[in-house]
């Protein structure tokens, strides 16, 4: 300390600053006031802004799960929104309104074949022509509070806690489930039944899978400890077995079930881990059918199977991106040859064809992203949108937004639609990422 204090002072003296009146220099800490982080601008932060060919206001949503279900939808060259409680049909290369539909109109929307449904504020199901604007029919029957709406042949189901089906035709009720409980999970159609899940709580909570009649809505079978199916045809379904605090299911169990009896036909264990089933202490993975091919995902791990084959007998396909040296966890894919990984933060991918690993995206808190095309979409937190080329790992253009909750990211007549909240934008799909 006295070496220092020399030091110092033999510096004042040389700049001939010493008075009687200066005190002595002291060798102190600056006070722990201050913290630098990342007080620099980012790679992605550089990139050029692109304008946005067009952009519309729209109603916002104050439920953030609405948000992220979505607030339009596409089809026929046009995006369907909800602005000032109308149904607005905007084209979708110029943004130019083509015409206007309802009052007090609502979420959800759903585009099938040349018609757009959605609802009112107090539950009315309506069909609206997507070229004309004009009113195809409005359901008799309400349907308030609806979170889904799924075509089902010649049926229009909506979903909100009770599931009711309405003619296509005419939109006259048919029928309305007869269970007593409600539902607030998606439901899907399959094998001449319309399947939905709810939990049971008592002394613990498990699954059950409900199957209904998709004539009548009668309930004919209910499943124990099962998720939706990830496949079916033939006059069966493939569903997962679920876990609950009495039974893990540590092994990824698949059951083939009868769609007219829900009884089991056959069960499919799958061990690609080789764990040892007696002390694990979780269940197995998640699986899901991919065209030909099973994938399981076990937290940071990907394992395909070919669909039929006898997982005893097969060793499975392994993904995992591992080494990247980041905590990553299973999000996307496979797409375009890759499964992609990420944190929140970041993501990688490895692809299919080598197992090669490829880093893609660096740049922050990531609010949602979406693969179309060869393109990825990343919504991030703070209001912008990143193209990246899934094949190169380019970065190609980044676009400003004013959000922070975003809906899913569309791709109408060569343009990509972004939603964030209470507003949509759209640009030009780049020639780069376009998939013919």
């Amino acid at each position: 300390m006295k070496k220092l204090k020399l030091v110092l002072a033999a510096g004042l003296i040389g700049a001939g600053v010493i008075s009687a009146n200066v005190p002595e220099p002291r060798a102190e800490a600056a006070a722990h006031t201050s913290y630098v982080a990342n007080n620099f601008r980012g790679y992605y932060d550089q990139l050029p802004e692109i304008k946005a060919a067009w952009s519309s206001d729209m109603d916002i949503q104050d439920d953030d799960y609405a948000v992220t279900r979505g607030s339009a939808a596409a089809g026929g060259g046009k995006i369907f929104i909800i602005k000032n409680g109308q149904l607005l049909a905007l084209n979708a290369q110029t943004g130019k309104t083509a015409w206007k539909y309802g009052a007090k109109m609502t979420l959800p929307l759903l585009y099938q074949d040349g018609i757009i449904y959605g609802s009112t504020q107090n539950g009315t199901i309506v069909a609206v022509n997507a070229a004309t604007g004009k009113g195809k029919w409005s359901a008799p029957t309400a349907a308030k509070g609806a979170i889904q709406l799924l075509i089902d042949k010649d049926q229009l189901l909506a979903v909100n806690g009770d599931i009711q089906a309405f003619n296509l035709k005419d939109g006259k009720l048919k029928w309305k489930d007869n269970y007593s409980e409600r539902f607030y999970e998606p439901v899907l159609a399959a094998e001449n039944l319309v399947l939905a899940v709810d939990s049971v709580s008592g002394a613990y909570t498990y699954n059950i899978l409900h199957a209904f009649d998709r004539s009548t809505g009668k309930e004919l079978w209910q499943a124990d400890n099962h998720r939706l199916p990830i496949d079916a045809g033939g006059g069966t379904l493939l569903a997962q077995r679920s876990g609950n605090l009495m039974d893990l299911v540590p092994l990824t169990t698949l059951d083939t079930l009868d769609a007219k009896t829900g009884k089991s036909m056959k069960t499919t264990e799958y061990n690609p881990a080789g764990i040892d089933p007696e002390g694990a202490l979780r269940s197995g993975g998640i699986a899901w059918i991919d065209g030909n091919n099973l994938y399981i995902n076990e937290g940071n791990k990907v394992y395909g199977y070919p669909k039929n084959s006898d997982p005893a007998a097969t060793k499975a396909t392994y993904y995992s991106a591992a080494g990247s040296g980041q905590s990553l966890m299973y999000a996307a894919g496979p797409y375009d040859g890759r499964v992609l990984f990420s944190d929140g933060t970041s993501i990688y991918g490895i692809k299919t064809a080598n197992q090669s690993l490829v880093s893609y995206y660096g740049g922050g808190d990531i609010a949602r992203f979406e693969l179309l095309g060869h393109g990825m979409y990343i919504a991030r937190a703070d209001g912008s949108v990143v193209a990246i080329n899934l094949l190169t790992g380019k970065t190609e253009l980044r676009l400003k937004t004013t959000g922070r909750g975003y809906g899913p990211t569309l791709l109408e007549s060569g343009m990509i639609i972004v939603q964030s909240k209470g507003k949509v934008y759209a640009f030009k799909e780049p020639a780069s990422l376009h998939q013919k």
